[in-house]
């Protein structure tokens, strides 16, 4: 399962965007962390994705959607979730109980505007960045590889 992991577009879906993350070939899913997940069907339908997942952040409006999802994907447990519940901007620790407790082998977050992919005690903690306004390196977004043995996961910058 290949997947584009967008956070963070604040309303912007830029036809620049479109055809950079294009340059990546094509996605099965699509899932948003939030702050303006609404973006979340522009961009699939811009790419022909079919499938979306998305969370509300703390700039979206009041919403009846979960604020975090846990889905199964090729037999590994994926959390999705903006972030601002677990307080990430400060650090991820919180995020990292969560994580162990819930027995994810992988955490999609966002609400940073920095771009994170790493494993930490064989979970991955991956947050794309933010499409349009970074606060760590460049605009970016994320792809996640899932297999029934692996998860691989890669930053892409949108400037490049």
């Amino acid at each position: 399962m290949r997947i584009l992991v967008i956070s963070d577009s604040h309303n912007y879906v830029l036809d620049s965007q479109i055809e950079r993350i294009k340059q990546h070939g094509m996605f099965d899913m699509l899932v948003h962390c939030g702050d303006k997940y609404k973006d979340a069907e522009k961009f699939a339908n811009k790419l022909n994705i079919k499938t979306v997942i998305q969370v509300p952040g703390n700039c979206d409006p009041i919403s009846d959607k979960p604020q975090i999802i846990h889905e199964m994907i090729e037999g590994k447990k994926l959390v999705i979730t903006h972030g601002h519940l677990h307080n990430v901007k400060s650090s991820i620790e919180s995020l990292k109980r969560y994580a162990i407790e819930v027995n994810a082998d992988a955490v999609i977050y966002g609400h940073t505007h920095c771009a994170h992919n790493e494993t930490i005690d064989n979970i991955l903690f991956f947050n794309p960045g933010s499409s349009i306004n970074p606060k760590c390196g460049k605009e970016s977004f994320g792809i996640i590889e899932v297999s029934p043995d692996r998860i691989d996961s890669a930053i892409i910058s949108l400037e490049d």
